[in-house]
């Protein structure tokens, strides 16, 4: 099985080559657009669905490098050490409409023609689905509406503005952030644990840590914010 991942990802590397990828450890291919300060990355998944069959999908991650730095100001860990971390990031299957999820599987069995074949399927899909969302997402003027339409967790875009000097916006979505994660454990959730815990049950809800994570963000920020209007 070993041998075949290899041989799919080496396959794919000599095809997205050509567009200026390189290889970054085993599973990912790397490039960098916008004047060196846009870092693309195309993941590789495995699974292993029967014995012999391995499926691959596809992540497609992006990383401000200028935004990366500000963000350490603030607490944030470093997005672009050996273990990328993305700042907005989609698989295959949400980028090509209508699809549930999207793999293409290898078998042992597969003759080389059969894997060549297969992986040019998936370049082919990369350069329809993957690089627009490239090309999208890379330009920083759409950002903080891909942000949040691939995932906002509240720290990212309070970032970005403060780097564009609207440090008001920065706080009124840092306060609503605030207000949604202080709505954890809804009143759903109470009475869907309620009703599974059965009549006279006993239950547990949990402290909210992603409110009190997020705090720790918050306080920072503010406290940057802070010093700097001193200064």
């Amino acid at each position: 099985m070993k041998e075949l991942k290899k041989q799919i990802a080496e396959l794919l590397y000599q095809k997205l080559s050509i567009y200026g990828f390189k290889k970054k450890g085993q599973w990912e291919y790397v490039r960098t657009v916008e004047n060196n300060n846009v870092i693309q990355i195309i993941g590789l998944t495995f699974s292993h669905p029967e014995r012999d069959v391995i499926a691959v999908s596809l992540t497609f991650w992006i990383i401000y490098k200028n935004i990366n730095e500000v963000a350490m100001k603030f607490g944030e860990p470093d997005c672009c050490t050996k273990y990328y971390r993305p700042m907005v990031a989609t698989t295959i299957s949400d980028l090509i409409p209508g699809t549930c999820y999207r793999e293409w599987c290898f078998t042992l069995k597969d003759d080389y023609s059969t894997i060549a074949d297969n992986t040019k399927e998936i370049v082919d899909v990369i350069i329809q689905y993957g690089f627009p969302y490239f090309e999208t997402s890379s330009k920083e003027s759409n950002l903080i509406d891909m942000i949040k339409r691939y995932g906002d967790d509240g720290r990212l875009i309070p970032i970005i503005y403060y780097i564009h000097n609207e440090k008001a916006k920065a706080l009124e979505h840092i306060e609503k952030h605030i207000k949604k994660k202080s709505e954890w454990p809804t009143k759903e959730d109470y009475e869907s644990a309620k009703r599974l815990a059965g009549e006279g049950g006993h239950f547990v809800m949990v402290e909210n840590n992603a409110l009190k994570y997020y705090m720790e963000f918050v306080e920072n920020f503010k406290r940057i914010l802070n010093e700097e209007n001193r200064d």
